[in-house]
Parts: C-alpha cells; structure tokens; sequence
C-alpha cells in the first residue's frame, strides 16, 4: 500500500492548512460551581481545560466548525470559573498519544466510537457511570441506546453524533443514463456497464492509505464494518480483541469489493482513493457516485450547485443494517482538572448544545435535540431523514483494540487482491493472520 499524508478523516480541508491549532475561546457570563468526579474539589479560581477535537476553530467554511465554537462559548457564559482551549487534531493522533504516555492533557478528547477501545485500553479513560448516575444525566434520551456505546460493560464518554453510510451521487449523470440509485451492491457493480466511461468512474470503492485512523478507514467504514457485521453478528468481541465476525462474512465482503472492480464500476485509481480524493471526484464529476460520509454532503452539495443527491447506501439485500458510529467526548483519566472537565462535556452533550451543534449539519445524538425550532426548517431536512435512517438501519458495533492496524491491514489485502488478482480466500487468511500477529505483539 502506498505510504501518504494523514489527513483529517471528516473534516474539510482547512481554510489555514495546519493540521494542528490551539484556539482559545473567550466568553464570560454568569457563575456556577463545578462538581468534580470522585468527590475532588474543584478549585474557585479560573482554569484553562484543552479539548483536544479534529475541528478548527479557524476553519471558516467549516459550519461544524463554527457550531462548536458556539457550543464553547455558550458552556463559558454557564461556566465562568472554565476556560476551554482547542487543540486541533485533525487525524487523532495528538489524542491517543496523549493516552498512551499517561500525560495529564488534552482535558477533553474527542474520539469516535472505532478510537475508544484503543483510547480505553491504556488505562488513560475516565470511566463516567458514577458521574452519569451522580449526576442524573438522562440515559433514554438517546436515537440509539447508550448501552450500544458501552466498551466492556463501561461507559468512557457521551455521544455527541452518529453516522451512517450514505450513496451520493451527482443527480445529472444518474438522470442522463435514466437510473435510479442501487439498493444493493449487485445493483452497484452494474453501474460500471452504465457509467465508467473515459474518465468518468460509476462508483467510487476507497481503499487508499490517505486520511482517517490507520490504513483504508474509508473503506472499514462505509462498506466492510457494515458487511462483516451484517444485521446481528459482531465486528469484534466485546473485548475489542479478537475478530467476532465470521469466515463466510469476510469472504463476502472480498467477494462483493472484487465484483465491483471486475464489473468496472469501480476502477484502479480508486485503490489510492481515501476521503479528500472521492470528495474530489464527486466535486470534478470524475466519480459518478460512491459510498460516503454524511458529514460531507452540505459542502459538496453547495460546491457543485446542487448537482447532488444521496440515497441509503447499497448493502448486500435491500435494506439490510449498516454499522454506524460517531464521536464521544471522553475524559483524560490523568487530567487533573476532571472537574471542570466532565462539566464540559456533560454540557456538550446536553440538548440545549445538540442543537447547536445540529444547526452545523450533525445527526446528533439526543433524541430531545430534536424539538429545535431549527428542525423545522427546509436546511434540516436531510438531517431529519438521516436521523430516520439511523434509526431504522443503524446499529453500533465494538471495535478493536488495534482497530489502527486493521484498518491498514484490510486495506492492503483488498488492494493486493484486485492488483494481483487473487480469491477473495486469500484476503480472508491474510486479514486473520496478520491480525493475530499484530495483536500479539500490541
């Protein structure tokens, strides 16, 4: 697999192309005292805690971006005593870091669900149940179950969104050939006869190295995690260690990735593509259509006049499950400002915050969000209909522990299967042994 640059896995591309900021968020307003975890004091003077979140706070076009700066000044004026500073880390490497050498910040770290099992097993998480019982947080105002969330019986943080894969497509081509979007990915592979034409492709299949958590996460997460799981069986166990899913699962998702290159709906370049480059190429009108990220589709909209429609993703029958995730705000164990940190993120996960967030483009987490007079405005429409589809077609799934080096590993599997030709048996034993040794050496 071709080494590249890390880019951020969801955001856009920054308006001041760093990948690394500390931003501080100054609002002042009326005085509350904090309660503090385990029964610490809290200290009555000022602190500063660093939130450590792949958004920048500099990143203009980013209205994600500007809702959180929102949300933070909002806990400010609730908060005075707590300040919040933003570390940007846009690929989330600063965080498990961080985790790893037990060092007492970032606060706050902002990780999605496929990053907790790795954040949580160096010891470095805040386990939060005796703060959510203390603090008497409403565990059923949630679109899907907090016990979903649970890694190894605990919660380690409170979901801020969820995300479901999604089939976007740039309408004018689909209209031109006549064709609706595909329900299953039978349907896909036969978009390559319709579609792939000079240097046009029908469907993007990301498998490059480029952005996200290790190696293909674009492709473990808007295919392979969905597929392998299927309805009801497991990603991994719920130790995050071993793989829970099954030899005929895994032998189908190579099958299926197999069959969309040989029917040429998709093709070789898209064996480096990763987030940027198929946002790219929906964007240039070179990529007809792919599996993507939700948290993408009001930019890329504006950015080709509306010359774009989504649909729920293809899955292997009509309507089958996909796996979905999204991101918790989880507490440095090793902080030594818990207080104020847990007050932050309480508060960021509150309604009152969900709807701020929300008005930035998110499926968010809290079902009470929901009744935001913003919710009745034609911009939440789509958001309104993914929240339906989570609801309907998403379940959460464990992850692995070295969820990283999965990710890198599938990815070059997959790719040395389409280059070489090989049987999809071949991906399968070579995903289960290189795992296992990874694992062993974790």
């Amino acid at each position: 697999m071709t080494a590249q640059k890390q880019t951020n896995t969801n955001d856009l591309p920054s308006a001041r192309g760093t990948s690394r900021r500390s931003f501080v968020a100054g609002v002042a307003g009326a005085a509350a005292v904090l309660g503090a975890p385990g029964g610490r004091a809290f200290a009555q003077t000022t602190e500063t805690i660093t939130y450590n979140s792949f958004l920048d706070p500099g990143n203009l076009n980013d209205p994600r971006s500007a809702a959180q700066t929102q949300m933070i000044a909002a806990f400010e004026a609730s908060q005075p005593r707590v300040k919040v500073r933003v570390v940007v880390d846009p690929s989330g490497q600063n965080g498990i870091r961080a985790v790893r050498s037990k060092a007492d910040s970032p606060d706050v770290i902002r990780a999605n669900n496929f990053q907790m099992p790795e954040h949580v097993a160096t010891g470095s998480i805040l386990s939060i149940d005796e703060l959510v019982a203390r603090d008497k947080v409403d565990t059923t105002d949630w679109l899907i179950s907090m016990d979903q969330t649970r890694f190894n019986g605990k919660l380690w943080g409170l979901q801020q969104d969820y995300r479901i894969p999604i089939f976007v497509y740039r309408k004018s081509k689909f209209e031109e050939a006549k064709i609706a979007p595909p329900r299953t990915y039978q349907e896909a592979a036969a978009l390559g006869a319709l579609l792939t034409k000079q240097n046009q492709m029908a469907y993007a299949v990301p498998i490059g190295a480029s952005g996200g958590i290790g190696g293909a996460q674009a492709l473990v997460e808007f295919m392979v995690s969905s597929i392998v799981a299927g309805n009801s069986e497991p990603f991994f166990v719920p130790s995050g260690r071993e793989i829970g899913f099954s030899e005929q699962r895994l032998l189908l998702a190579a099958s299926i990735v197999k069959d969309l290159f040989a029917k040429k709906a998709a093709t070789p370049v898209s064996l480096q593509f990763s987030y940027n480059e198929v946002q790219d190429g929906l964007r240039a009108g070179t990529v007809a259509s792919s599996t993507f990220g939700l948290y993408r589709y009001r930019g890329l909209k504006a950015a080709v006049s509306n010359d774009l429609a989504w649909a729920p993703a293809p899955s292997v029958t009509p309507n089958d499950k996909h796996a979905v995730y999204g991101f918790q705000l989880c507490i440095n164990r090793n902080s030594p400002r818990q207080g104020g940190a847990w007050e932050f993120v309480k508060f960021m996960a509150s309604p009152a915050a969900q709807a701020i967030a929300a008005r930035g483009g998110e499926v968010v987490a809290r079902a009470s969000a929901y009744k935001d007079p913003y919710f009745k405005t034609p911009e939440a429409e789509d958001q309104l209909s993914w929240k339906a589809l989570v609801e309907a077609r998403g379940r959460m799934v464990n992850y692995s522990v070295i969820q990283t080096s999965f990710n890198q590993i599938c990815g070059e599997a997959f790719q040395r299967m389409i280059l070489r030709d090989l049987a999809p048996a071949a991906v399968a034993m070579e995903m289960r042994t290189r795992y296992n040794d990874a694992l062993a050496k974790s």
